[in-house]
């Protein structure tokens, strides 16, 4: 039996792509749920920067008021932190089925916009790029990995109890694509990979030769993999339509790795962003479970 479970929200036969927008990169954010009063979490916010000085992030951590389990609480760690963030609210925690409610970790960059585009262009990709016609740095994803490392987990841990092998990485769009970068470069790092609308697309598919240089790392990773695919499609893709479910498709057959493949035909590649998060919640509370009852 194979461990890809698919979600059909529309036939792909009859699927008609609509043209992935570009994120509106100008918007501020006016909600968000780390301004609102929660009967859910409790919150707080840190200030790091990069280790050149270049960009500057917004951690905000949610605690769950609910009590701690035995071993710590589950985490989940999202990219686009404040975008996230204005995405979430105690409507959408509350509907989590029961089970251990996760902190979340906002990985945002101080800014009142949704989006810091040099900064997440240069974070969640994975190769420079020589002379890019929009003059911005490629290429950080190692970096930014390790910042999270060796900085924001760090961090995160000494400010509540966390169950270390029950971590999970949220990210959409490019932040998608550098979940994918960790899954296939440092697998051990979560227990829990949720990539909503990947851009597979850069650089003419350049993730999956990524993937075929991983092979070894991967078939000895033990993680709970979901990708998520919205309707649209960017007009620049060169890759085959069905290059997302292949993907899911590849990894499914890694025997560590259980895999998800959900394909949300009603949702943009923008509105994917907070349609995703409920997924990743659950994912949260999942992911780590099996290998640590075997113990």
């Amino acid at each position: 039996m194979t461990k890809i479970k698919a979600l059909w929200l529309v036939l792909m036969a009859g699927l008609s792509c609509s043209v992935q927008a570009a994120p509106d990169l100008t918007r501020k954010v006016e909600h968000s749920w780390d301004k609102q009063d929660s009967s859910l979490y409790q919150f707080e916010q840190h200030a790091l920067s990069s280790a050149d000085g270049q960009r500057h992030y917004r951690i905000t951590l949610a605690r769950p008021k609910a009590a701690m389990p035995e071993r710590g609480y589950p985490v989940l760690y999202v990219l686009d932190g404040n975008a996230a963030l204005a995405a979430l609210d105690d409507s959408v925690l509350a509907g989590m089925a029961g089970g251990d409610w996760p902190a979340v970790v906002a990985i945002g960059y101080d800014t009142d916009l949704y989006f810091d585009s040099p900064a997440r262009s240069f974070d969640y990709t994975f190769t420079p790029l020589q002379s890019p016609a929009d003059g911005r740095a490629y290429g950080g994803a190692e970096p930014f990995w390790r910042l999270i490392e060796d900085r924001v987990k760090p961090l995160v841990q000494s400010r509540v109890q966390l169950d270390l092998a029950r971590q999970t990485l949220w990210g959409h769009s490019f932040g998608g694509l550098f979940v994918l970068h960790v899954l296939f470069n440092h697998p051990d790092s979560y227990q829990g990979y949720v990539a909503a609308d990947p851009s597979l697309w850069w650089q003419g598919g350049l993730a999956l030769e990524h993937e075929k240089l991983a092979a070894q790392r991967l078939e000895h990773a033990t993680a709970m993999v979901v990708i998520q695919r919205s309707q649209s499609r960017r007009s620049t893709d060169t890759l085959p339509e069905d290059a997302t479910r292949q993907l899911a498709l590849r990894l499914s057959a890694r025997p560590g790795l259980t895999v998800e493949y959900h394909e949300y035909f009603s949702h943009s590649h923008g509105s994917l962003l907070a349609a995703s998060l409920p997924e990743a919640l659950r994912v949260a509370q999942q992911a780590g479970i099996a290998a640590d009852n075997s113990r």
